[in-house]
């Protein structure tokens, strides 16, 4: 490991340590939540990596992408935690799959496509393997917002700043991915439960 790396992952460990944490979520969240496809700020695609060659060839399957897995990480989170969670297919026809740019934007189309519910914004700002072919950890920085459709307020709103997300044991960069997003999402929403 270069110097400049271990100084980069000295800083980024010494900023994990100063994150703020989330406000506490109001006590009347809504019992539904629509999660929305994820607004993915990387540039990159962000393929799941390792998937199969039977699945690469033989099936001929699209590769799933980490916002992907980002998504179906947060519905599985908050049926966890009691919240009614509106099925993926459901909120992928309502909303034309339209990731948004904005929890304004989030709110916007779940008012259009008349969800049920609050909606649930992921914006992910960062998604980094380091390094690439080794999946030690990966680093990350993402935002969830929880939204009102029929007024467009934020209700509830908790980030993973810049910081690596250890992956022990995990021996394929897949592996990896999958492994780091249930570890943000479970974090980002540990705050989370419906009114009762």
């Amino acid at each position: 490991m270069t110097r400049a790396r271990r100084v980069s992952c000295i800083l980024l460990l010494a900023a994990a340590g100063c994150a703020q944490p989330a406000a506490p979520p109001p006590r009347d969240l809504p019992r539904t939540v629509a999660v929305l496809a994820p607004h993915n700020e990387t540039g990159a695609r962000l393929p799941v990596a390792g998937s199969s060659l039977l699945e690469r060839y033989a099936f001929d399957t699209r590769p799933v992408t980490v916002p992907e897995v980002l998504a179906s990480e947060a519905r599985l989170q908050l049926a966890s935690r009691g919240f009614t969670v509106v099925p993926a297919d459901v909120v992928a026809r309502a909303t034309e799959n339209r990731a948004p740019g904005s929890a304004w934007a989030a709110a916007d189309i779940a008012k259009g496509a008349h969800l049920d519910g609050a909606a649930l914004f992921i914006d992910l700002r960062r998604w980094d393997p380091d390094p690439p072919t080794e999946p030690r950890v990966v680093i990350v920085n993402l935002m969830v917002t929880l939204v009102d459709p029929s007024s467009g307020r934020t209700l509830w709103t908790n980030s993973w700043p810049t910081r690596p997300v250890r992956t022990v044991g995990e021996v394929t960069l897949g592996a990896a991915d999958i492994a780091a997003a249930r570890t943000v999402i479970e974090a980002v929403l540990a705050p989370l439960v419906p009114a009762r």
